[in-house]
């Protein structure tokens, strides 16, 4: 709560809060005052509580700002506490953030970096996950989404959202790696020599002409196989 208490010196020793204060009376001449007929006790217990919530909840002067801004549209009367915490915020109302999100992380998939309007709505979708984001609806994903929203919402400083990093195939692995080995195998004549193990498939062969000249003879069904393999030889 200090930075909210503590005098500022770009307000003439006045703290942030007694600057909201200020700011509110003027907007709200007489409906503001009239909330605090018992004196400086009831604004002592104003300034403490709606700095302790602006600590939990993560603002900075910068949504304080917003806030003031959305107030004169929003409220004809001086708003609740929570009411001015989501006029700070409007874009992080829970459901309007999970929107966003899923714009977001759709965006991502096709390699566009997205539109955040704040880096705590990116890092709460890449904490319950890009397919979840883009697959279940709001419904399903409420309560795990407010959770991780609220929860990096309160860090009160995020990571700048990094640009989209394409993934790249193995070496070897992609079609024309692929292609370009079975034509130099065709060029050797042994396209079909190794299977997809790297094994000769026809091994088998030579262990049943091992076992026929021992005199044990296969089955008629390996038999038959066997002259198949062979052309009719074994």
């Amino acid at each position: 709560m200090a930075p909210w208490l503590s005098p500022h010196p770009k307000l003439e020793g006045i703290s942030l809060m007694g600057h909201l204060y200020n700011r509110l009376d003027g907007m709200y001449p007489n409906r503001w005052r009239a909330a605090f007929a018992d004196g400086q006790d009831a604004i002592d217990a104003w300034t403490e509580s709606w700095a302790e919530a602006f600590a939990d909840e993560g603002l900075v002067p910068q949504d304080i700002a917003t806030g003031l801004r959305n107030c004169r549209r929003m409220f004809d009367w001086p708003p609740s506490l929570a009411e001015f915490v989501r006029a700070c915020r409007p874009h992080l109302a829970p459901e309007n953030a999970f929107q966003e999100a899923v714009r977001g992380m759709l965006d991502r998939s096709r390699g566009e970096k997205g539109q955040w309007s704040h880096p705590a709505i990116f890092w709460a979708a890449v904490r319950v996950g890009q397919h979840d984001i883009m697959h279940l609806g709001y419904a399903v994903m409420k309560t795990r989404w407010e959770a991780a929203l609220r929860d990096i919402l309160h860090q009160g400083q995020w990571k700048d959202i990094p640009e989209v990093s394409m993934a790249l195939p193995a070496p070897g692995n992609t079609q024309a790696d692929r292609d370009a080995a079975a034509k130099q195998m065709r060029e050797l004549g042994a396209g079909a020599a190794l299977d997809q193990t790297g094994r000769d498939p026809r091994r088998w062969i030579a262990k049943v002409q091992q076992r026929c000249a021992d005199g044990r003879k296969p089955s008629p069904t390996v038999l038959a196989m066997l002259q198949r393999a062979t052309g009719g030889a074994a």
